[in-house]
């Protein structure tokens, strides 16, 4: 665009969108098919619309003053997590639900003449109460290829209103040709418009001022298929019974109050989960969330699940995620790590923005080959806030629970198993926990001020639950002069109250020889001992027989200078 020339304005553009679509659309149906619906239908077919149409025209007219409002009213965004569960994602999706309803009504009044019309109606109703499901909650997103599924279920339904409308009378056919109008309309909302790039700088030889997104064109095509749609359905329902008893009439007015309770009645589950599922604890972050609980769902092999639970007001939660990883505790390294856009489906804007529900978001870890087995992880938790481009880290206020820094709430410690070689018939110790020290491997001499390696092969047949650390005493054969080494008998890479059952493993030691030591022959002893009270555990050597002093000897060294 070269100097001084005026572009025009991408809102104002947007603008006639409505009109350009609604207008041939409306003028077609109210001349064409809304005179020959029944009473009931028509009222539901007008104020559809109607409701359509404001959501429409406010969300172009109004100026968001703040990121709330922008959330409340937009109609698409750059972040999916940040453009649903708000005014328009709601009536999108209680139009389909309506849809459904009136199909499944439909199946009751053709069920005794039809039963294959009566299942097909039964089978459009339910596919629509799963779209509306979808619209609201964003189900496709977690479905791998949606779009190829959904052409598919696209077709399948244009292919089954055909086969109805060649076994119905000539008045059906123009209600099935409306429906498949209306499902291409919607299908190029969807999928093809959703492709197309953001259009800058000249539209068709027109310059704008800014950027146009397709995705305002797509959700009003969506918005208009669904609503034909609608007219179809209401139309083959006011064919099959053209009398509507009082009872499907009251029905009808009701299903869209229903459907919008029934979105407010999900958003309260994550209250009635946090008591009863989930490990209570309280986190509170500068940026006004508060984490209120969590469950680990599994510690399997391939991934580790969590449900989180926070609370905050629905102002304060846009725009914010969480980064989920699996730190090292011995290197303070990520092992495996997911970040997520926080999930806003219990946000509730009927009760405005100062309204504080229960958010749960569900996150996972994969777990790849190469992920660390037999080392201690922490569950490490941690809330970002997007500004400009940029994901900031929330500084955490207060935490009942520990930390890793000011930013990142521990959750919790696991350890994933690694495959066990078979166990050793005559273990050298065996310790009353179910601890067993198979092996001890260690040279015949070593050198005074020098590194002294031993290596110890474990096996665990019971879970750990406390911690313990391994002992060696260096007994002087004549003198009896002694000195020791204590550590964690795997190491600081695997503490033994993360143990588990079927653990095989093996840790070298390296310890340093005091250089003042008396040269000379020693008996070399361990044991364990539980860190929390300095108890010894109960041991039996090879023999079977119980140690006096929960120790039993392992070897001899010759220690020279």
């Amino acid at each position: 665009m070269g100097d001084g020339e005026a572009g025009v304005s991408a809102q104002t553009l947007l603008s006639i969108v409505p009109v350009l679509l609604y207008a041939p659309v409306g003028v077609i149906v109210y001349w064409r098919l809304i005179p020959r619906l029944c009473p009931p239908g028509k009222r539901l077919a007008n104020v559809m619309l109607a409701a359509q149409l404001l959501v429409t025209v406010l969300s172009l007219a109004i100026q968001p003053a703040s990121v709330y409002e922008k959330w409340l009213w937009t109609f698409s965004s750059w972040n999916w997590n940040e453009s649903e569960w708000n005014i328009p994602a709601t009536l999108a999706s209680t139009q389909l639900a309506l849809v459904g309803g009136v199909a499944l009504l439909t199946a009751w009044f053709t069920w005794r003449r039809s039963r294959l019309n009566g299942l097909y109606y039964v089978a459009v109703g339910l596919v629509f109460v799963y779209l509306a499901l979808d619209e609201f909650f964003a189900l496709h997103e977690n479905l791998p290829n949606w779009s190829s599924y959904y052409i598919l279920l696209g077709v399948a339904i244009a292919v089954a209103t055909m086969l109805v409308a060649a076994r119905s009378p000539r008045p059906a056919w123009l209600w099935c040709i409306c429906l498949l109008v209306g499902l291409a309309t919607s299908a190029t909302g969807a999928m093809v418009f959703d492709v197309f790039p953001v259009a800058c700088g000249n539209v068709a030889l027109l310059p704008i001022e800014d950027c146009i997104y397709s995705s305002y064109i797509e959700e009003s095509l969506e918005y208009i298929g669904i609503w034909l749609v609608l007219v179809a359905m209401l139309g083959l329902l006011c064919h099959s019974a053209p009398a509507l008893p009082r009872r499907a009439r009251r029905a009808l007015y009701a299903m869209p109050a229903l459907w919008i309770f029934l979105l407010l009645l999900n958003s309260l589950a994550p209250h009635l989960e946090l008591p009863l599922t989930a490990d209570t604890a309280e986190v509170q972050l500068e940026s006004g969330v508060r984490l209120r609980g969590f469950h680990v769902d599994s510690k399997s092999g391939e991934a580790l699940r969590l449900r989180l639970y926070a609370s905050a007001m629905q102002a304060d939660y846009l725009g914010l995620g969480y980064s989920l990883h699996l730190v090292d505790q011995a290197t303070g390294e990520s092992a495996a790590g997911q970040d997520e856009w926080a999930n806003r489906q219990h946000s509730i804007w009927l009760f405005g923005p100062d309204y504080s529900p229960v958010y749960r978001q569900w996150m996972e870890v994969r777990i790849t080959p190469s992920t660390p087995t037999n080392r201690a992880l922490w569950i490490v938790l941690t809330l970002w806030r997007e500004r400009d481009g940029a994901f900031v880290r929330q500084k955490i206020l207060s935490s009942e629970l520990p930390l890793l820094d000011d930013k990142q709430v521990i959750l919790g410690e696991l350890v994933l198993p690694a495959e066990s070689p078979p166990a050793w018939s005559t273990p050298l110790a065996s310790f009353d926990n179910g601890f067993a020290l198979e092996t001890v491997d260690m040279p015949e001499r070593a050198r005074a001020g020098e590194q002294l390696d031993i290596a110890f092969a474990w096996r665990s047949d019971a879970a750990g639950l406390a911690d313990y650390s391994q002992f060696l005493h260096f007994v002087h054969a004549e003198s009896d002069e002694w000195w020791g080494y204590d550590q964690s008998p795997l190491g600081p890479r695997l503490p033994t109250r993360l143990w588990y059952s079927g653990l095989a493993d093996s840790e070298t030691w390296h310890i340093p020889v005091p250089p003042d030591l008396t040269p000379g022959q020693y008996t070399v002893y361990t044991g364990l001992y539980r860190v929390s009270d300095l108890e010894r555990l109960p041991v039996r050597n090879a023999d079977g027989l119980p140690s006096i002093d929960a120790r039993v000897r392992v070897g001899s060294i010759i220690v020279e200078r």
